[in-house]
C-alpha cells in the first residue's frame, strides 16, 4: 500500500488486566503516517488499544485528510476522538502570538484555543487515568494539571509530557549547519526560544519522556544556564519499528553495487544529509566502484534533491514511492548520513530490522546506541564514511554478519511492542497498577 493508506501495524499483545482511562492530546491527525511524530502516536494507539484501555483521542486537522479506512480505524480504537481545524491563519495568528511571549514558534503555529478547552473541559467531567501529550507542541493543554513537585490526586490525571528530543539541540544544530541565511536566522531565534521553554516546561507534568540520554543532557545544560533545578522526572522510551514489514527479503536479491537513503526528502534534515553525501564522499565512491548506484527514496523530494539525479545519471531521486521496505531490501548498503537534528533517526532502526550493513554517523545513531563494528558502521567525517561504504561494497561476508546482528538487535530491544510496554507499565504505576505482561 502507498504510504497514505497505510494502517499502523498490529500489536502482538494479549489484553491488560487493568484498563487505563487515557487522554491522548497531540498536533496533528496521526493519519496519514507521513511524519515520524503521527508514525508513533498512530503505533502507540494501536497497542492502547490492542490491550485493551479507554483512549480519547484531542488532536488537530491540518489539513491532511486520513482516508475512508484510517478514519474507520482511529473510531475503533478511540473511545472518544475530538477533531479541530487548524487553519494556516489560526498557525500564523498563533506564531506570532506565541514569540510575543517568549514562547517557541512551533508551540504557537499549533495552538488551538477550542483544542486546549476541549482537553481541559473534559479533564474536569470525566475521570482519567493519564493524560499525555506528545511533543512540547502539545503542551499547554495539559500543563500544570499535575506538576512534577505534586503527586496525582483524586480527580485529577497523572500527566505526562512526550517530549521525546531535545528540540533546542534539534534547532541549534539546523542553525549551525543551515546554507541559508532566512533558515539559519529562524533556528537560532527558535533554538533560544525553545532552550528557554524546554528548561521549564518539564515541571509542569508529572513524568517526562525522552528518547537518549543526550537529549536529557541538553534539558539539564538548559536548566543549568538559567539556574534552575535540572530535570529529574525524565524516563526514557524511545520509538519502535514493525518488524514484520520491514524484515530481511530473501525474495529480493539486491540490486548490485546499490546504496540507499530513505526518509522525507523534503526536510532539512535529509536533505542536508544526502547533499553533504553528494558532495563529500559520493566521487570518492564511485571512483572506487565506478558501477555504484544510488537510491534516494522518499516523499517530497526538495528542489536540491531532485537536481542531484539530473547531475549525476548513477544516482536515482525516486520520490514517494508504494512500500520503502522493498526498496531498502534491493539496497547493497544502506547509508544515513545525517549530520544535524536530535532524538533518533527511524530510518536507521528500519534499515537494521530489514538486516542490512549500513554506514551511518554518529549523529544519526545518537538515539539508538548500536554499537559500531557489530549492529553497523558508524563514521565520522566524509573519507570515513567513503571508506566504510567501499569496504562494505567489497565485503559481501562482512555485509552478511553485520545485518544478521542488526536486525536480532531491533527483535531484542527495538519493537513497538517492548518499547511501548515499557510506557504502559510507567502508566500503570502512575495510576496505582502493577502491570501483567503483554
Amino acid at each position: 500500500m502507498a504510504p497514505n493508506t497505510t494502517l499502523p501495524s498490529s500489536m502482538n499483545v494479549s489484553p491488560a488486566a487493568h484498563r487505563l482511562r487515557i487522554a491522548l492530546v497531540c498536533s496533528r491527525l496521526p493519519l496519514p503516517m507521513t511524519r515520524a511524530d503521527q508514525l508513533a502516536v498512530a503505533h502507540l494507539i494501536s497497542f492502547l488499544a490492542a490491550r485493551g484501555h479507554a483512549l480519547d483521542l484531542f488532536t488537530l486537522d491540518t489539513g491532511e485528510k486520513p482516508t475512508p479506512e484510517q478514519w474507520v480505524w482511529l473510531d475503533q480504537r478511540c473511545r472518544g476522538l475530538f477533531v479541530f481545524r487548524q487553519s494556516p491563519a489560526r498557525s500564523i495568528l498563533g506564531l506570532i502570538g506565541a514569540v510575543a511571549v517568549g514562547k517557541p514558534m512551533q508551540v504557537g503555529w499549533f495552538t488551538n484555543r477550542a483544542h486546549i478547552h476541549a482537553v481541559r473541559q473534559a479533564l474536569s467531567v470525566r475521570q482519567y487515568d493519564v493524560a499525555y501529550a506528545y511533543y512540547i507542541r502539545s503542551a499547554e493543554a495539559l500543563r500544570a494539571v499535575c506538576p512534577a513537585e505534586a503527586g496525582p490526586d483524586v480527580g485529577r490525571p497523572s500527566t505526562i509530557l512526550g517530549m521525546q528530543l531535545s528540540q533546542s539541540l534539534n534547532t541549534r544544530r539546523l542553525a549551525q549547519s543551515s546554507g541559508r541565511l532566512p533558515d539559519k536566522i529562524i533556528y537560532a531565534l527558535e533554538q533560544g526560544l525553545v532552550r528557554r521553554y524546554e528548561a521549564n516546561i518539564w515541571r509542569d507534568f508529572f513524568r517526562t519522556v525522552l528518547i537518549s540520554e543526550r537529549d536529557a543532557e541538553e534539558i539539564r545544560l538548559a536548566c543549568r544556564e538559567r539556574s534552575m533545578p535540572e530535570i529529574s522526572n525524565y524516563v526514557l522510551y524511545p520509538h519502535g519499528v514493525d518488524t514484520s514489514r520491514f524484515r530481511p527479503r530473501p525474495d529480493i536479491d539486491p540490486d548490485p553495487a546499490t546504496l540507499i537513503f530513505s526518509g522525507v526528502m523534503g526536510t532539512n534534515t535529509n536533505v542536508h544529509a544526502i547533499t553533504w553525501f553528494v558532495k563529500n564522499c559520493w566521487p570518492r565512491i564511485r571512483a572506487d566502484v565506478p558501477g555504484a548506484h544510488l537510491l534516494v527514496v522518499g516523499r517530497r523530494p526538495a528542489r536540491e534533491v531532485v537536481r542531484l539525479a539530473a547531475l549525476d545519471h548513477a544516482i536515482t531521486v525516486t520520490g514517494e514511492v508504494p512500500d520503502p521496505a522493498e526498496y531498502i531490501a534491493r539496497a547493497t548498503v544502506c547509508i544515513d548520513p545525517v549530520q544535524i537534528g536530535a532524538g533518533m533517526q527511524n530510518k536507521l532502526i528500519e534499515y537494521m530490522a530489514c538486516g542490512k550493513a549500513i554506514v551511518t554517523t554518529p549523529v544519526a545513531n545518537e538515539g539508538i546506541n548500536a554499537i559500531s563494528g557489530t549492529h553497523l558502521l558508524e563514521a565520522a567525517g566524509p573519507e570515513a564514511f567513503a571508506d566504510a561504504v567501499v569496504a562494505l561494497l567489497r565485503n559481501p561476508e562482512r555485509r552478511a554478519a553485520l545485518g544478521k546482528s542488526a536486525r536480532e538487535y531491533i527483535q531484542r530491544y527495538w519493537t513497538w511492542e517492548k518499547l511501548f510496554s515499557a510506557l504502559e507499565a510507567e502508566m500503570l504505576a502512575m495510576a496505582g497498577f502493577q502491570r501483567n505482561a503483554a
